[in-house]
């Protein structure tokens, strides 16, 4: 899980063109099952979810090209930096 604050309105609109155009590239990265976008209603906060196969295949794409490039394209869209979050299945 990847969160992120948005700076404002425009920025949340602008990060989710982006997201959108990645996608499909992050979609045909080896090992993701699942990878969806959420905004919080009544914030600029977003969740990007991925579900992968496994940790090392998570972990090997966050230090991947496409996803510093998707980084790149939208730090200055955030308030910060991103957080990323490791969950595992129970």
């Amino acid at each position: 899980m990847v969160i992120g604050e948005m700076i404002g309105e425009e920025q949340l609109q602008e990060f989710r063109m982006i997201y959108h155009d990645t996608i499909p590239i992050i979609s045909t990265e080896p090992g993701i099952k699942v990878g969806m976008m959420m905004a919080e209603e009544v914030s600029n906060m977003v969740i990007l979810i991925t579900v992968w196969d496994s940790l090392d295949v998570s972990i090997r794409f966050h230090c991947s090209s496409p996803y510093s490039e998707f980084v790149a394209k939208t730090q200055h869209l955030i308030v910060g930096d991103f957080v990323v979050k490791v969950f595992r299945k129970q």
